[in-house]
């Protein structure tokens, strides 16, 4: 499974991009958990709901589930002008 990080959420986990190789999350609610405890300082972001998530290229609900092939972005709030 490949996690894709954008913009300010890049700076928080040191990535663009890694892969989970073993224990897969089932949805998007365990991604987050794991997300959690592997990025503290994302888990106040994560818990204010305000990150999108993308599966292969498409925003989902929440509750979407997620398979071991899938690549999973994650965006911040759009802000524009």
């Amino acid at each position: 499974m490949k996690i894709k990080y954008f913009a300010w959420i890049k700076d928080i986990t040191k990535k663009d991009y890694e892969f989970i190789e073993k224990d897969f999350p089932r949805n998007i609610n365990e991604l987050k958990k794991n997300l959690n405890t592997m990025y503290p300082d994302l888990e106040k972001h994560i818990m204010s709901d305000i990150l999108r998530f993308a599966i292969n290229k498409e925003y989902v609900s929440e509750n979407s589930e997620i398979k071991s092939t899938d690549e999973i972005a994650i965006f911040p709030p759009v802000s524009g002008g």
